[in-house]
């Protein structure tokens, strides 16, 4: 019926699950991202070790482990990327690869990746920014550029600025969401 509210939704074995669409809207980007102005930020030349120390403190508390690399351009900043912990382990692959025949090469080869990496800048190691989402843009359309481009969060924009950031866990949040919902009783 046209004008009509409800949708039926078909569940096993044959059974009906009304839903009004007043009751339950689809939630938006908006309302799972994190305010941009929350996120701790470090910039492009920040050695990693600094980040290590920030990233360390943030897994102590309920804040994400992760960091916003920005860049002040003429008094306004500019999101580059995020640096995880992560991208920290990703690149620590050593720059020689060990044979499977040859296990004793990986003898002492932690500390010495630990050395290198901790003197780089954020920024070489950050995953950078490659795509955005609006803030009124849907959990679907977030699910489909992260699956599709591999990437693990996006920044949330309004017109020409950053907003908020969207991680894969608040999408999971969400899922955990639809997975914990009851089903009315009068089934």
């Amino acid at each position: 019926m046209e004008g009509d509210r409800l949708t039926y939704f078909s569940l096993p074995p044959s059974t009906f699950y009304l839903k009004s669409l007043d009751v339950m809207p689809e939630k938006r980007i908006k309302d799972l991202m994190l305010d941009v102005l929350a996120l701790e930020r470090i910039s492009p030349q920040t050695k990693v070790a600094e980040a290590v120390k920030l990233l360390n403190e943030k897994q102590k508390g309920r804040c994400p482990s992760s960091l916003l690399v920005v860049d002040e351009v003429e008094d306004e900043e500019e999101i580059l990327g995020m640096l995880t912990i992560d991208d920290i382990i990703a690149h620590m692959e050593s720059s020689t690869k060990a044979t499977e025949e040859l296990p004793i090469f990986w003898q002492g080869q932690f500390l010495e990746e630990c050395e290198t990496i901790l003197e780089r800048p954020g920024s070489e190691i950050m995953s950078p920014v490659t795509h955005v989402i609006h803030q009124n843009g849907t959990l679907m359309e977030a699910v489909h550029l992260m699956t599709s481009h591999k990437i693990d969060w996006l920044p949330v924009v309004e017109g020409e600025s950053v907003v908020g950031i969207l991680l894969k866990e608040d999408l999971f949040k969400e899922i955990v969401a639809a997975a914990t919902t009851e089903v009315p009783d009068f089934l």
